[in-house]
Order: structure tokens, then sequence, then C-alpha cells
């Protein structure tokens, strides 16, 4: 409470209103005001996709008010708000880089929203301040608030909404829209003029002595200084602060929260789906995305991060992505994509699952048990669970592919498998024309592929994946629309150290992203129900005891990120450069209630397709079988030991399981790794190694 503000007014009873300033009176903020102008800066590089730097959108947005302030002859917060936009947008359409600006008037409007965000996210309230306004008002004061801002008197009045104030002031002022600032005088005597106050009846209260309180004795108005020094001190020491620095401290501190005791394991994978989420909103911006079509079942956690930073991120005048669910595996894309028998291969089937029995061949089409056995019975065939080596290649699956039985319920399988997933499609609302962007968690995206043959190639087909492990297209070149793009890592170009490190944990990467229900296995015709699904029972019972709660934990790690990095500028380069030093970390450096972890939720994986494999027996090697088959590449992984980090995990799940060796450290890994880079950098720079060595 200011009290020698209170005593004055009981004494001079001719007081009837109060000029008040607004920052570090009012309010304070956590940052340099300059900072401010920073986030806006990397807001609007956000919200338009402008290709800038936030320095460079900064130092664009100093010269533009020095330009002005010396062309009007006037003080930069003295300068009209649509002015300096109007400046900024013009030259940056003079030098092509309006990014997705329509026009000058949406660009104006998205600043002003940027504006508000980014001063609300950094204020806290002076309460001393408040609470003898609150007395003075209650005492019938009027009261004003006047402000020196480079911005329009709607962004003040709307801070001081937000922050409940309301009902405290009769009016704001502005210099930028007064075109009068304190810092010269003159707003003053403007002010009293326009309200019609003489200087006696009025205060000033402000912490700037000099336009505060000098400027406002000039006017003959009484003024109170509220010094503010502590704040000021603490302002003058964030200017030595460091935005890559403050980044990578924020990924430290959640590493350290997801490797705590109580945390689940694994739940510093967080670090990846953040990265993961950041750029699919970017590129979602970019390419002026109008909708986003998840895929289950692991782009059912993907939607919910996407959804949540949309929600913390957009803007009133600015873009808004649509946001869809679909629920399609790999064996329910392949239904839909079934040619007439005399044209089909079953070309997946043949890549992936060689080996076969009968039964399990009949599993991958949606015929009924009755149906399944009558095929059976047709063929007559005895030993159908048994596991036919190159089933496709043998005489029983030609007599399966003959059959009339077969044929004919195989098409009309087909036939209402299409009728049912266009219908479930269309459902969705989702325009096919405007081209249909697919999300998901990625490696080869089989179901991508299904899906662009499924529409005969008449619409583009996009797919925005964490990780594409394999790019597998056409061996002829064809002009397509059926692009896919694997955001945190990907080998479309070719193979690097960071893809080869980030790509080490695609399985962790499954299981921490599966759903709360069953795989779609096929469709039916039922409005607002055209799933089959099935939930294999050791998938469920391991979502419900682990994998829920871990991804519960790693959303409510990810919702204080959202809010921590609204106040650090960081440009979008320095997430990949952070994600993968620890990705480095996580695959090398393996604690054992991690490996324990992991041997528990490979019993949740289920195979859908084939022989309905339960367990993800792929992760157990055998030793001496790696080391025999590799041993004449074994020079390639001293000189890349990137390639190895996709081993470790397997490695010692496989010797934990054997209980041979129980658990051996890999740490010293991790170092030669950093060693290895840190060689490989300072070698390329100089010498030609790199073309033929090492990347």
């Amino acid at each position: 409470m200011r009290k020698e503000i209170i005593n004055y007014l009981s004494v001079n009873k001719d007081v009837k209103f109060i000029f008040t300033d607004y920052f570090d009176t009012i309010v304070h903020r956590c940052v340099h005001p300059n900072f401010v102008l920073r986030l806006w800066a990397k807001k609007m590089i956000q919200q338009l996709a402008l290709p800038l730097s936030i320095d460079d959108f900064y130092f664009l947005r100093n010269e533009s008010t020095i330009f002005l302030m010396e062309s009007l002859h006037v003080y930069a917060g003295e300068i009209p708000y649509s002015q300096l936009i109007s400046e900024i947008y013009r030259r940056l359409d003079n030098n092509c880089l309006l990014g997705n600006s329509s026009d000058l008037n949406s660009f104006t409007l998205i600043s002003e929203e940027a504006e508000f965000s980014c001063e609300i996210s950094v204020q806290f309230l002076n309460m001393d301040t408040v609470n003898t306004l609150k007395q003075l008002k209650n005492e019938g004061i009027k009261i004003y608030c006047i402000s020196d801002f480079y911005s329009n008197e709607n962004l003040i009045k709307n801070l001081i909404k937000a922050h409940g104030l309301e009902y405290l002031f009769d009016d704001v002022f502005v210099s930028a829209e007064q075109k009068s600032s304190k810092h010269v005088g003159g707003i003053y005597k403007h002010l009293m003029t326009k309200l019609n106050i003489l200087p006696g009846q009025v205060i000033m209260i402000g912490d700037n002595y000099k336009s505060d309180v000098v400027n406002a004795e000039k006017s003959g108005i009484k003024a109170f200084h509220i010094p503010n020094t502590a704040q000021i001190n603490k302002q003058k020491k964030l200017r030595f602060g460091n935005d890559t620095k403050d980044y990578k401290n924020l990924i430290k501190d959640i590493y350290k929260k997801c490797n705590a005791k109580d945390a689940p394991p694994y739940s510093d994978f967080i670090i990846f789906f953040q990265q993961f989420t950041e750029k699919l909103y970017q590129q979602a911006l970019e390419k002026k995305l109008n909708n986003l079509i998840f895929l289950a079942r692991e782009g059912l956690f993907l939607k919910r991060l996407f959804d949540y930073f949309q929600e913390v991120n957009k803007l009133k005048n600015g873009p808004v992505v649509k946001t869809h669910y679909l629920k399609m595996s790999r064996l329910a894309a392949l239904q839909i994509s079934f040619k007439p028998i005399e044209d089909e291969n079953f070309e997946y089937f043949r890549e992936f699952i060689k080996n076969l029995s009968v039964v399990n061949f009949l599993k991958n089409f949606n015929f009924s048990e009755n149906k399944k056995q009558e095929i059976i019975d047709s063929i007559n065939i005895k030993e159908t669970t048994a596991i036919i080596p190159d089933f496709f290649e043998s005489e029983t699956y030609r007599v399966i592919k003959n059959n009339s039985v077969f044929i004919k319920a195989y098409e009309a399988n087909r036939l209402d498998q299409k009728q049912a997933f266009n219908n479930y499609f269309d459902s969705l609302g989702v325009p096919k024309e405007e081209g249909i962007n697919l999300v998901d968690i990625g490696w080869f995206g089989t179901m991508q592929d299904k899906l662009f043959n499924y529409f005969n190639g008449e619409f583009p087909v996009n797919g925005y994946y964490l990780g594409i492990t394999k790019f597998r297209h056409p061996l002829e070149h064809k002009n397509t629309t059926n692009r896919k793009r694997g955001l945190n890592f990907e080998v479309n170009l070719f193979s690097s150290f960071e893809s080869s490190v980030l790509m080490s944990s695609t399985g962790v990467y499954e299981q921490l992203a599966q759903a709360p229900h069953g795989s779609t296995i096929a469709y039916k015709n039922v409005p607002g129900d055209y799933t089959v699904e099935y939930f294999n029972p050791s998938e469920k019972k391991i979502y419900n005891d682990f994998i829920k709660d871990t991804q519960d934990f790693m959303f409510n790690i990810f919702k204080q990120y959202c809010s921590d990095t609204k106040k650090i500028c960081y440009n979008s380069n320095i997430i990949q450069e952070v994600s993968i030093k620890y990705a480095l970390k996580i695959g090398t450096i393996i604690s054992k209630r991690k490996l324990i972890r992991f041997q528990e939720l490979s019993n949740g994986f289920y195979n859908n397709i084939g022989n309905n494999d339960v367990g993800f027996t792929n992760y157990e090697m055998g030793i001496k079988k790696m080391i025999n088959k590799n041993i004449s590449t074994l020079r390639s992984y001293v000189i890349s030991p990137e390639k190895l980090i996709q081993y470790v995990l397997r490695t010692k799940l496989t010797l934990y399981n054997k209980n041979k060796m129980y658990f051996i450290p890999t740490f010293p890994l991790y170092y030669y790794l950093l060693i290895n880079r840190l060689a490989k950098k300072t070698l390329g720079k100089r010498v030609y190694l790199k073309y033929s060595h090492f990347r």
C-alpha cells in the first residue's frame, strides 16, 4: 500500500483524479522490455511462416522505428502503431519475405494479437500499487492509465482486463495513439484539456522519474515517484541472458524430471514428441494446411499433443488447423486396397510375412468364422495351422487363390470394405480436393501408400511422420503427389548421423504412443461405428498398467514445456540440436529400471497381420549371430558408432533375459560417440574423408 499517496489525498480533498503509469507501476515484466519485442518476432514468424530468424525480424522492427522517428521527428512512443506496422510490412513485401501474410490488414490484426500474447505471458501485478488504487477507487477517485507505449490503447485495455482490473480505470491513454508522450511531456496538458481537469485536481503516479515526475510537475501536476530499484536492477541483469542456454536448461530440467525415481521409465521420450509436435505445427502453418488426419493408433497421443500445442499458441485472427482421428491399421489399409483376385499378388505379405499358415492367411480378411471354415473344407487341406515356409510360393496358396469359395468371399469382402471405408472417410468432413494430410508415428508409410492407391492417385496424399526409416517408392520415375516427410528423422535424402541416432528406438516410440482402444482390423457400414476392432488382452493390460500413466505424465511435462517456451526466444534449429544430444544419451545409457520396463512393454506388442505374434521378439537377438553377421562391417561401426545405438537396447535385453552378464554398463559408448562426432566435425572441415568414410 502506498501510504504517502493515500495520506496526501486524505488532506487534499480537491484531488478527484489520478493519472497512473502502467509498466513497472501497475505491472512488472519478468523479462527485459526489449525481450518482449523478440517474443513478438518469434510469434509473428510462427503464425505467418515468415522466412526470417527471430533476430532478423527484431532488428527489422527496430530499424523501422528509427526510420519513422527520423522521418516524423517524433519520439518512438509517439509513432502511431498502424504506421509502424505498415512500415514493417512494406519492408517485408519489398524483400519477398511476407510468408503467409495475405494483406496489411490481416498482418496488423495478427501483430496486435501477438503483442498481447507476448505481453501477458511475462507480466505480473505490482500489488502495492494495485491495492492503493483499489482503495482510492472505492473512495470515488477517477483513475486514468497513461502509458508511453508503441502499441494502441486497445492493447493496454485488454491487458488490464486480462489482469481483472478493468473496473479500476475510467479510461486508458497511450502515447502512440494520442501522438503525445510523457517522455516529451506534452501528454499531460493534452489530457487535462481533453478531460477538462485542472492541475490541482489530479496527481501522477509512476516509476520513471523524468517522464512521470519531472514532466508531470512541469505541467503543474503533483507527482509521486515509485522507484522500483530492485525491479530495474533485475531487468538490467536480464540483458545478459542467453536464449540457447535457456532452452538447453529447460530440456535438461525435463530430462532430470523424467529420470527421477518417481517418474515412469522412458517418459524422457517426451523430448522427442515435443520436437515432433512443434515441427508439425510449423509445417502445417507454412503449408497453409486446413486439416490434419491423425492415424490410429499412435496418432491419438500425437493428436492430443498437437491439439494442446495449437490451443496455447493460436491467435484469434491467425490460422487454425482442424484435426481428425482416423482409425486404421496396416491390416485395415490392406483390406481397402486389395485388387480383384486376378490382379492381386499380396505384395505386402510377400515382403514382410513370407511364412504363414492357412488359418493365419485367412485371418487377414474380414471373413466370418463360418466362411473361413467353409473355405478350409472346400480346399481339403488338413494341416491348416502349420506354418508353411514361403507360403506365397507354395501349392497350398495356389489352391486357395483359385478356389471358387475363396474367390467369391474375397470379392464380396473387398467391395464391402471399400464402401464402408468410403462412408467412414466422408464422415470426417475433410475435402479430399484440398489434399489428404496424414500424421502418424511413421517408419515406412505403408498406410499412406494404401490410401493413395485406394483413391487411385486422384488426390494428393502427404504424410507427416515422427520418422521415416526407409524411403519406399517405385523405381521408375514418376511425378507423384504421394509425399512423405519424417519431421524428427528421415532417410529420404540420405542417412545422416542425426537420423541414425534418432531412429534407434522406434519400438519405444510405438509403445509409448499406444491408444486405449484396439487395432482396427476391418470396416463395417454402420454410421457412427464404422470400425471392427480387436484389443489383444496383453496389449490392453500393458496400456492400463503402464502406458496410460506414462502418457499422462509426459502430457503434464509437455504442458509445462509449452508454458516455459513462451518466454524463450529460440529458433527451430536449436530444437534438433538439443534433441540429438539427448537421443544419444537416452539410446546408450539405459538404466536397469528402463530395461525392465521395456521388457514389460514388449509383452504388449501385438502384430495384427500374419501370424499375430505377441511380444517384441525382434528386440531379442543372438549376440554371436549378430557379431558373425556384421564382422565384415565392424570397421564401419568404429568409424560411425552411431549405427550401433539401435543394438544397445536389444543386446542388453537379450543378455538380461538369458541372465548372462545380467546388466552391463554401456555409458562408454556415449562418450565414444561424443569424441567420435567431435573428431569427424573437426577433420571434416580440413580433409575429404567425409566423402568416403564418414559424414
